[in-house]
């Protein structure tokens, strides 16, 4: 019985909170609470998988190299994730951790971060690098793929 009552104790209080529109932290793409949480659409790579998100990709994809401790990577998190978000079918959004992926830092000659290299038909189209607002990086984006600039 004491069961019985905290099982409804718990679902009274759950669905209160649901009912206050406050968020609900899940990871899976569920809607719930009028909230939509899905998993982060900023894909991260490394040398393994490089090859088949990247190079292999019939979308072209920008591939930004980050070091997870530097301040300008951090502040750029969410101008990547909304591009990510807003460009969905024109441009895939991968990430690369440089501190564990140096191969590929060297290969693509990257110097500083964040850097951006845009990809296309399997080659290193061209980057940018630094942080900078999300219009800028949307814009460098559309440049690159001869979208109009708004």
């Amino acid at each position: 019985m004491k069961e019985l009552v905290v099982g409804f104790l718990i679902a009274l209080f759950v669905s209160s909170y649901i009912a206050s529109g406050a968020p609900v932290p899940y990871q899976n793409g569920w809607t719930f609470g009028n909230t939509t949480v899905g998993p982060d659409p900023v894909t991260e790579v490394n040398a393994d998988t490089f090859q088949g998100e990247v190079l292999d990709s019939h979308t072209p994809v920008l591939v930004e190299f980050y070091r997870p401790e530097d301040q300008h990577c951090e502040a750029m998190k969410e101008a990547v994730t909304q591009l990510a978000n807003e460009s969905q079918g024109f441009v895939h959004v991968v990430k690369v951790d440089a501190n564990s992926n140096a191969p590929l830092v060297q290969r693509y000659d990257v110097k500083s971060f964040p850097s951006f290299v845009l990809f296309k038909d399997a080659k290193a189209a061209n980057g940018i690098s630094g942080e900078m607002p999300k219009k800028d990086l949307e814009n460098f984006v559309k440049r690159e793929l001869d979208i109009p600039v708004t």
